[in-house]
């Protein structure tokens, strides 16, 4: 697997694809859907009762390897599947896949696709869906976010039913890689990997999942069981068996979608009772909902922290003293940034390893409290110092203007926000900070790949299987990916053995030297870890929390949600 491996892509990456999820606008206009198959017949929608789902986003590819926005992500979760999926506490279950098996070193890994593995369609999935799928992601045309995040892997198809990965690069999140959700080879083989979005197949796709979309606009989507056959999912399981020989059916005998561009119409209609689950809400938003009776909030850890991102190459010197980052950090008042940006739907980031992981130790962290006295006398001491209130840099003879950049409020409100605040606080404390707002592509492309910034703030997702190497490693600055531009031998050893394909135990080690090298030396600024918040009626049961890399992983248990009878 490429060193940019899925686990992160690539900090880049992942900010893209976050921007992009929010700035999507409405595509189509009428409906479109699948045809039933010639092994299903559509049943009566009208005639069951719905699970009906409000999410801030609209849809416009229903495609795995083409979706752009949080309402497409969110239909891929429920049609299409991949080789394993998320399961409980954390862990990687078989999906497709009934078993794997992988070599010591872990660079070799081999998958038994389940014998009773269909699409929607009828056909079987076979070792050829895999090859097809990884493959488009490896084609040069292909530009998704996941473009290069199968660079380094070799796949190859054994027989029909088992699959080879051969990685150049040994990583342990490879694993995580797999829940990659497959595509059909039968239906998409003929079609170039730069022609998918506009592919009739992305507007009515035939998936692997457990629902078939029946129906969709740029308002709504239809979904129902895609194998009304398979055997229902045993009582008091928390997902769907982790093997066995039988695919498994959802007890919701049909989903609905709404999709809103507006947050407070989303939220009236959960209040008028018209929606089970509203996704997306500002946080306050989501908080004020819970004064309504029958309602309560699913909070999801996600594995995305907001910091901010520091220039710390040869060219920016007045950065590249660990004094001043601490004071940047001392400067701060995190709590009140969670209070006030999230309304409390987040946890404090000492470091950029999420404190719900399996990773995170706190005895590694050395948590930076708020302390703008002991932030004034770190910068004394780092040779700054402050002329009519303003904090000049060493060398210096007037204010030194720290330039602060970050998605502007349309591409990502919650970033802005959260920029805005980390100005305010900086300028009180004497610092002159320069902000500015940026479209996606600008602040990407033309000036965090390139080095022309001072200070980001950003959201970066480190993955459920924690990677900072693309973020960090010297090896990246060529690729961009490390924005920040860091050189250091040590710290990349660090990273390394953080990756490695060992034991839990030894990586627990490895994590805990990695972590306590970050919090010396804060050459990212943690600042928080957001959940992700779901306002669910209490008319339905099942959902339940675990870590998320993206908010389409809410879905995770999806089998085992039920409408309260009677209700």
């Amino acid at each position: 697997m490429t060193t940019r491996d899925r686990a992160v892509i690539g900090a880049l990456a992942v900010l893209l694809l976050a921007i992009s999820a929010a700035i999507a606008a409405p595509a189509f206009s009428r409906r479109t859907g699948p045809s039933p198959s010639p092994v299903e017949s559509a049943s009566p929608l009208s005639a069951v009762r719905a699970y009906r789902e409000g999410i801030l986003s609209r849809p416009t590819s229903i495609n795995p390897l083409t979706a752009s926005t949080q309402a497409d992500r969110d239909i891929v979760a429920l049609v299409f599947s991949g080789l394993t999926r998320l399961g409980p506490e954390g862990s990687v279950v078989p999906d497709l896949a009934e078993r794997w098996s992988t070599d010591e070193a872990g660079s070799s890994w081999v998958f038994s696709i389940r014998p009773d593995a269909v699409w929607q369609d009828g056909v079987a999935v076979t070792s050829d869906d895999v090859v097809f799928t990884i493959q488009t992601l490896q084609d040069p045309e292909y530009a998704g976010p996941t473009a290069e995040s199968w660079a380094e892997v070799a796949v190859s198809a054994l027989d029909a039913r088992t699959v080879q990965f051969d990685l150049k690069t040994p990583v342990a999140g490879f694993l995580n890689a797999t829940t990659q959700p497959l595509l059909p080879a039968h239906i998409l083989a003929g079609v170039p990997a730069s022609a998918l979005a506009d592919d009739p197949f992305s507007r009515s796709p035939i998936g692997s999942g457990p629902f078939r979309l029946v129906n969709w606009d740029d308002l709504e989507a239809d979904l129902e069981p895609a194998f009304p056959d398979a055997t229902p999912v045993p009582a008091g399981s928390p997902a769907a068996p982790s093997a066995g020989p039988k695919r498994v059916q959802p007890y919701l005998v049909k989903v609905e979608l709404h999709f809103y561009s507006d947050p407070a119409q989303l939220a009236d209609d959960f209040r008028k009772g018209n929606l089970e689950a509203a996704v997306g809400l500002p946080p306050s938003m989501a908080n004020d909902i819970l004064a309504s009776p029958g309602s309560r909030l699913v909070r999801y850890p996600r594995s995305t922290f907001t910091g901010i991102v520091l220039n710390l190459r040869i060219s920016h010197r007045e950065l590249r003293d660990v004094r001043v980052r601490r004071a940047l950090l001392q400067a701060l008042d995190r709590s009140k940034l969670i209070t006030d940006v999230l309304d409390g739907t987040g946890v404090r980031a000492d470091t950029p390893i999420p404190p719900s992981s399996w990773a995170s130790d706190p005895s590694a962290q050395a948590p930076v409290k708020f302390d703008p006295k002991a932030a004034a006398t770190g910068l004394r001491a780092a040779g700054w110092k402050q002329v009519k209130g303003r904090w000049v840099a060493p060398g210096g003879s007037s204010a030194f203007h720290l330039q602060l950049l970050a998605p502007n409020a349309g591409a990502s409100p919650l970033v802005w926000a959260t920029a805005q605040e980390v100005d305010a606080a900086w300028t009180r404390f004497g610092l002159t900070v320069d902000l500015e707002g940026m479209p996606p592509a600008d602040l990407v492309g033309g000036r965090l790949q390139t080095g022309l910034f001072g200070a980001a703030a950003l959201d970066i997702n480190v993955g459920l299987d924690p990677d900072l190497y693309p973020l960090l490693a010297s090896t990246q600055t060529a690729s961009r990916s490390n924005i920040s531009g860091l050189q250091l031998p040590a710290l990349d050893a660090l990273l390394e053995a953080a990756r490695r394909p060992v034991s839990t135990e030894v990586r627990k080690q490895a994590f805990k030297a990695l972590e306590t090298d970050l919090a010396a030396n804060l050459y990212v600024l943690p600042l928080f870890f957001r959940d992700e918040v779901v306002v669910l009626s209490d008319r339905v049961q099942g959902p339940a929390p675990r870590p998320i890399s993206d908010p389409a992983d809410r879905y995770w248990d999806v089998l085992t949600w039920r409408l309260a009878s009677g209700r």
